[in-house]
C-alpha cells in the first residue's frame, strides 16, 4: 500500500497534467458549436473577475482552456514577450541551492493547483453546455 501512495505522490504533476488535458479534450469533443457559448456568462461571474482579466463568457473561457492545453502539450510559451517577462522576473544565478529547491516545490504546487482549477473549469463548462443544449 505504501508503494502505491509513494508512486502517486511521485506522479502528481503528471496526473494533474493528464487530468487537465483529458478534461479539455472531452470539452472539445462535446462542444460541437462553441459559438453558442458567446452570450452565456460564466457562473459566479462578478466585477472583480473583470478587473483581474477573467473570462467574460463561456466562449472566452472555452478558448482560454484550449489555448492553455496547446501550450501545455507543446511545452512552448505563447510568445517571446512572455519569455522576457519570466526571465526578467527571476534572476536564479545568485540563488543558493536550498532556496532553489523551495522555489521549485512552490512552483510545482502552484502549477498543480492551477491545473486542478482549470480542469474543474473545463468540466463545469462541458456540463453547462450539455445542460444548455439538453444533452
Amino acid at each position: 500500500m505504501q508503494f502505491l501512495v509513494a508512486q502517486r505522490q511521485n506522479n502528481f504533476l503528471v496526473t494533474a497534467l493528464t487530468k487537465y488535458s483529458s478534461a479539455v479534450e472531452q470539452m472539445e469533443q462535446t462542444i460541437m458549436l462553441p459559438s453558442l457559448l458567446q452570450d452565456i456568462p460564466m457562473e459566479g461571474h462578478n466585477e472583480t473577475k473583470d478587473a483581474e482579466g477573467g473570462s467574460h463568457n463561456m466562449y472566452e473561457c472555452y478558448n482560454l482552456l484550449k489555448s492553455i492545453k496547446n501550450t501545455v502539450e507543446s511545452s512552448r510559451l505563447p510568445s517571446e514577450d512572455w519569455k522576457r517577462k519570466i526571465n526578467s522576473a527571476w534572476d536564479l544565478e545568485n540563488e543558493d541551492e536550498a532556496h532553489l529547491e523551495q522555489l521549485l516545490y512552490t512552483h510545482v504546487k502552484g502549477l498543480c493547483m492551477v491545473l486542478n482549477t482549470l480542469t474543474n473549469k473545463a468540466n463545469t463548462l462541458t456540463s453547462r453546455y450539455k445542460d444548455r443544449i439538453g444533452f
